[in-house]
């Protein structure tokens, strides 16, 4: 197989159990990695790329201004957060995330969810995982920088602007067939030149924040670059809409629902039966059905703050089994696919959950809730 195969989210073999991709990840990872002799040691962000089968330190790179919070949607990467409760806690505490890019392969990929477990086993089978996908991230991949980018890597480019919950979420877009969203700021990197487009039912605050970043990516260029700004319907918005190569119209997003709505609450599975075969059985949705030798999938994918499906191991489940753990989050979702249709999101975060280490998203999908 290809190394250029672009990876498929729908893949539901996360595990890679008796795969040919298994046998030449492991080929090329016969040794645990010296990168996690340091790693999760102490409170801070760490971050690997996956590059040929390998993982290579990124932490000191994400520490320049200029390239922290920065994903390239053609690689895989490998984020720790390692953290205190509170600053008493007698011991240390870690999220673990595997990154995969719109457009890394399949070897990427595969070496990126293998190495995760890797580190998740050296971390002594302490850390919560998270498989993130591009587009799909989980809030909490997203509070760890300043800002959040992804990038391409062509020579014009185009970003979308958007905040969430105070923070700058910046997106690099395809210009070919682009269609512009009612709500969304716009900016066009020509090289010399920054232009904003800011949409009619963009906030005033997401346009000061893409002004603010558009400006302190420009000092990095040399010489700097100029800015312009376009506001929808006014006089010069075509010299923006022509230069984009966009024809069509905004287009406008329907608005959110009223707050105080009732969200739908979470479900919860238990799975029964062996390694072998496995058969969901709904379960009351409330903290007090897990058991410390159960194997559960929390379905929280209505979560309007932080659409995820966890799976939740008891303290006494035995090791093969919770190797799979986000085997068998994605093969839940890849089923519930099947049967539901398109409407079923295969991308949708999916969270390793250890009895007695669970994180507030969690514990929080057992209240009752309303949009606030």
């Amino acid at each position: 197989m290809s190394a250029s195969l672009k990876y498929d989210v729908e893949d539901s073999n996360i595990a890679l159990s008796g795969s040919d991709l298994e046998r030449r990840v492991r080929e090329h990872a016969e040794a645990k990695e010296s990168a996690w002799a340091k790693a999760g040691v102490e409170p801070g962000l760490q971050i690997w790329r996956i590059e040929k089968f390998s993982v290579v330190d990124y932490s000191d790179l994400m520490a320049f201004p200029k390239k922290y919070g920065t994903f390239y949607d053609g690689h895989s990467y490998i984020v720790l957060h390692t953290y205190k409760p509170d600053a008493k806690a007698p011991t240390l505490r870690y999220d673990l995330h595997f990154w995969l890019g719109e457009h890394t392969t399949r070897d990427d990929a595969a070496t990126a969810a293998y190495k995760t477990a890797e580190l998740g086993d050296h971390l002594g089978g302490k850390a919560t995982q998270y498989r993130e996908i591009q587009y799909h991230e989980s809030p909490r991949l997203k509070s760890y920088f300043p800002l959040f980018m992804t990038l391409h890597g062509d020579a014009k480019k185009m970003y979308t602007m958007g905040t969430t919950r105070g923070k700058l979420i910046v997106r690099e877009v395809p210009m070919e067939g682009l269609v512009m969203r009612q709500g969304v700021v716009y900016v066009l990197d020509k090289g010399p030149l920054y232009w904003q487009f800011n949409t009619k039912k963009s906030t005033a605050w997401t346009r000061y924040k893409s002004a603010e970043y558009m400006m302190y990516l420009g000092q990095w260029r040399v010489p700097q670059s100029a800015f312009q700004v376009f506001d929808e319907g006014t006089a010069d918005q075509d010299d923006f809409l022509q230069a984009a190569g966009i024809t069509a119209p905004v287009m406008d997003v329907p608005l959110p629902p009223d707050k105080g709505t009732p969200i739908d609450p979470p479900v919860l599975h238990q799975l029964l039966g062996d390694i072998n075969g496995w058969q969901l059985a709904t379960v009351a949705a409330q903290s007090s059905s897990l058991q410390p030798d159960g194997v559960y999938i929390l379905d929280d994918h209505a979560c309007p703050t932080f659409p995820a499906v966890y799976t939740w191991l008891g303290k006494n489940v035995p090791e093969p089994r919770r190797k799979l753990a986000l085997q068998y989050a994605q093969n839940y979702l890849h089923e519930k696919r099947t049967k539901e249709g398109e409407r079923i999101q295969v991308a949708t975060t999916i969270v390793k959950v250890n009895q007695e280490t669970e994180p507030a998203s969690f514990l929080e999908a057992f209240n009752p809730r309303t949009l606030s």
